[in-house]
């Protein structure tokens, strides 16, 4: 019998499906069940925009996306949303595009937007080219021979499908205060290594969708961009990270005060947005048609101060082989800046 969480869940195929307006304006849909607080995520989003892309530039033979910048200048909400694709230079292997996301005075003909009232909220710029067919010189870095390049140990796959955990690595429980606000989280399984990082200061974890459907290419920008609601635990230094972390396991909290601590840090970080400022993505490889079930994902932050941060994300299948690279700038702010009400605007955004 499907648990109430699976019941709750729309794939992701679903979640991203384009409507044809006219040659270069598209129609998404944003999901409620992609969103932190009411906010759908960043790399959702953006792979709703790419989804867009990939439909425009599919008669050309250049369904992927090999990069993409993306800026956030203002809140997506969930609904409607108009994507507008600019040409900005078309050739045989590699084409670039702008893209807009709009939402609010949405039309249902052309223009599509209304000037004076629709909201431009994400902006992009996209190269995209046949990954299957990229061919050209190949030679072995002296990265790979890093301890950063490293595949962190495989789990016991089964183990953690049926459990959430085995020897090295478990799945971290949201708190029940937290559910609603990160919805978006609802959708992914994170599995993340039991005690202290591998690395001290990165986050190692294996992901896989909570509904059980593969992970496509098209779903790498909202791979890059989903992360367990600790993840600041973990990319932490060492002595700081030993006053955020609360007891492991509730019931080995053993006084009233240890309960009092833990729930007093998972209501804190319940209280904490992320929203991403700037997104960067680079493809490394296509992924099979069908998708994978795993991927590896590595986490890093140089600084985090004065409520902004920098993210590097590294995304490997159950191989080694690398899938994607990522870059962002984010902040820390409080959720009411989410949650708070959109003011009626009579002027067009940017």
């Amino acid at each position: 019998m499907a648990s109430n969480r699976e019941r709750t869940l729309v794939h992701f195929s679903e979640a991203t499906k384009v409507e044809k307006l006219d040659s270069h304006t598209y129609r998404v849909n944003l999901y409620d069940t992609f969103c932190i607080g009411a906010v759908p995520n960043g790399g959702y989003t953006a792979s709703c925009m790419l989804a867009a892309a990939s439909v425009h530039l599919s008669p050309r033979g250049q369904p992927d996306t090999l990069t993409a910048h993306f800026e956030y200048p203002g809140r997506t909400a969930a609904g409607p949303a108009i994507v507008v694709v600019e040409d900005v230079k078309l050739t045989g292997q590699l084409s670039a595009l702008h893209l807009t996301l709009w939402q609010d005075g949405l039309l249902s003909q052309a223009p599509w937007v209304t000037p004076s009232v629709s909201r431009r909220v994400v902006l992009a710029y996209t190269n995209h080219t046949n990954l299957k067919d990229f061919a050209g010189i190949t030679l072995p870095t002296g990265y790979e021979a890093t301890a950063a390049a490293a595949l962190p140990p495989l789990p016991d796959f089964e183990a953690l499908k049926a459990k959430n955990s085995d020897d090295n690595w478990e799945e971290p429980k949201v708190p029940k205060s937290s559910e609603f606000v990160m919805r978006s989280l609802r959708n992914w399984r994170f599995y993340m290594p039991r005690g202290d990082p591998l690395t001290p200061g990165v986050l190692d974890m294996w992901i896989r969708t909570a509904s059980g459907e593969r992970v496509t290419q098209h779903a790498l920008a909202y791979v890059v961009d989903s992360f367990p609601y600790n993840l600041h635990t973990f990319l932490a230094a060492p002595e700081l990270r030993a006053l955020l972390q609360p007891p492991r396991d509730r019931e080995e909290a053993r006084t009233r005060e240890a309960r009092a601590e833990v729930a007093s840090a998972d209501e804190s970080r319940a209280g904490l947005w992320f929203p991403t400022v700037v997104m960067n993505l680079e493809a490394k490889m296509a992924l099979p048609e069908e998708g994978v079930e795993w991927l590896a994902v590595r986490v890093t932050s140089r600084q985090i101060k004065d409520g902004k941060f920098d993210l590097d994300v590294l995304v490997r299948d159950e191989e080694g082989e690398l899938v994607a690279l990522s870059h962002h700038v984010a902040m820390i702010l409080n959720i009411e800046r989410n949650t708070k009400k959109r003011g009626s605007s009579t002027k067009a955004a940017l």
